[in-house]
């Protein structure tokens, strides 16, 4: 490889980091933070996509991840005998 192509793949690099140094920063400064619960939960919602072999209505696959995920939280205990017997 010549010195002159090198040259200009380490001046690319540099812009490259140049352009992306504020996200670069905040990876060291948020060090603590974390996507993979959020990729998790996209994991699960594929997994019942796949599993489920179609849903015939958008609110059923929607209650569907509700229930799976935890992120419904019945009010009272009436509510869950309700979705028991449903």
């Amino acid at each position: 490889m010549p010195l002159s192509q090198a040259h200009s793949f380490v001046q690319r690099a540099i812009k490259t980091l140049n352009k992306h140094a504020y996200f670069i920063k905040n990876t060291f400064d948020y060090y603590n933070l974390s996507n993979g619960p959020l990729e998790g939960i996209n994991n699960k919602i594929k997994l019942i996509k796949r599993t489920s072999f179609g849903y015939g209505n958008y609110n059923h696959l929607r209650n569907r991840i509700l229930l799976c995920s935890k992120l419904y939280a019945p009010k009272s205990k009436k509510e869950v005998k309700q979705c028991l017997v449903a």
